[in-house]
């Protein structure tokens, strides 16, 4: 039995996931360049069904960018306006901000940084409008005129629109369609071979199908909806093959003969602004300490992630595991908090990774509930140090095991959380529970050199003794 079959039988099943409102997750994770993957269904779904890669699309766009960059069709600095048509800049710009589009650069596009609106986008059930149409704000798109909110490099402000003025500069610079440069500079030399910019191809059959839950499909005959956006969110793909580029990426790092050279690959995951909705902002990727990685979600109903770690590459005391990687697609505009986070969370606890304090892309170690950990998983007898009273509402209890208790109401049961644990200098180890029936997390662990306990739920809470 594989890891991510382990998952399903002792963490995670169908069932479970459907409860949550998700039909299907498709994972796969990437050891040492290898991939695999498996799918958590009570569908049809397989390996080879392709979900839309949703914002991940944009991280997919930054390769195609670093290749051009490799090869001196152009370079991180070159302004958008040495190719971007005229007609696409009047779309954006008016008599007050027409001379900020000259310092406009690729990066900037890139990063997130070129002081451009419009947040993302939320496609269309039938033809969608032209790309310029969306920059304008013209019927039938159906979001609003693209524009300057800020000066250009000024500060971070995540646009999908900038990634839709790229795609504008990419089709002029090539003279080619974006689905046409993708497949021809990225996607068929990474073998991506379940992997497509555009609407899905007549006769394909094998897609997952947008849902607002497990039970409750998207309303009418459209099972998805389509993107002339392509850049930005128009990626169809499955979680092996976003593996395949993020280890493109790895190989890139840490051999001559990746798919872009060294010195892009480290541009390209090097911060060049600090967000507090994503952490560290990279040339198309979100980059940490550990890992690179992006996330995203289409409407109505699907939800992606991909990390992968980098070694510490620019950023001393990183990763110790340098070629890993994990993907996972979900069907339901229901993801990344009620189970991509946890299924990531589930990966590390089965594979003994050490515990992150934050994955890239907004993925922090507090902001979720973990799954339990298989059953009869034992809790360490530790947890006897932390019984008593935390605050005036808090408890912490129990002879047979552990339960945690709200005021006066009857306790419940704590079992072992499958998510890693901290492992502090001096040799102490935190426990990490769950509350048996509710999505709680209760961390048992130190601050300052004092027992705490930390409350996971709508927000974490930190609970010390009473005075």
């Amino acid at each position: 039995m594989n890891i991510l079959q382990q998952l399903e039988k002792s963490i995670v099943s169908p069932n479970q996931l459907n409860t949550a409102g998700v039909p299907s997750a498709s994972v796969a994770i990437l050891e040492d360049g290898k991939i695999s993957a498996h799918v958590i269904t009570n569908g049809q779904e397989n390996t080879e069904t392709v979900y839309q890669a949703c914002s991940i699309s944009k991280a997919i766009t930054a390769l195609a960018v670093a290749k051009l960059v490799d090869e001196g069709r152009i370079s991180y600095d070159t302004p958008v306006v040495d190719h971007l048509p005229q007609s696409s800049i009047d779309c954006i710009v008016d008599s007050k901000t027409s001379h900020l589009m000259q310092h406009v650069t690729v990066s900037m596009l890139l990063s997130h940084t070129a002081g451009l609106s419009q947040h993302g986008f939320p496609g269309y059930l039938s033809e969608p409008p032209s790309a310029e149409d969306v920059l304008v704000g013209q019927p039938p798109s159906n979001t609003p005129k693209m524009h300057f909110i800020t000066f250009p490099g000024a500060q971070f402000k995540y646009s999908g629109g900038g990634y839709t003025v790229l795609q504008l500069f990419l089709e002029a610079l090539l003279e080619k369609s974006f689905p046409e440069i993708m497949d021809k500079i990225v996607l068929k030399p990474l073998g991506m071979t379940r992997s497509w910019y555009g609407d899905i191809a007549a006769g394909e059959t094998n897609y997952a199908s947008a849902r607002w839950t497990a039970e409750v499909s998207f309303p009418g005959d459209a099972k998805y909806h389509r993107f002339i956006e392509h850049a930005a969110a128009g990626l169809w793909c499955t979680p092996s093959d976003l593996l395949r580029a993020v280890s493109a990426v790895q190989d890139s790092i840490y051999t001559d003969t990746g798919f872009v050279s060294q010195e892009t690959a480290k541009k390209m995951l090097t911060s060049v602004y600090e967000s507090s909705m994503l952490g560290g902002m990279g040339l198309g990727w979100p980059v940490g300490d550990q890992a690179f990685a992006h996330a995203g979600d289409n409407w109505p109903g699907y939800t992606a992630y991909v990390f992968a770690s980098h070694g510490g590459i620019n950023h001393p005391g990183g990763s110790v595991q340098p070629r890993n990687g994990v993907a996972v697609m979900v069907n339901s505009v229901l993801g990344h908090d009620v189970a991509i986070k946890k299924i990531v969370s589930a990966i590390y606890y089965l594979k003994g990774w050490e515990r992150f304090k934050m994955l890239p892309s907004g993925y922090g170690k507090d902001d979720y509930a973990p799954y339990a950990a298989p059953e009869g998983t034992p809790v360490d007898e530790a947890w006897k140090d932390w019984v008593g009273d935390w605050g005036s509402d808090w408890h912490l209890v129990g002879k047979d095991g552990p339960a945690w208790q709200y005021r006066q109401m009857q306790p419940m049961k704590l079992k072992p959380a499958a998510a890693p644990v901290e492992v502090f200098e001096d040799g102490r180890k935190e426990l990490f529970l769950v509350i048996d029936g509710l999505k709680v997390g209760v961390r048992l662990t130190w601050e300052d050199g004092r027992r705490v306990v930390q409350l996971l739920q709508n927000e974490p809470e930190t609970l010390k003794r009473p005075e």
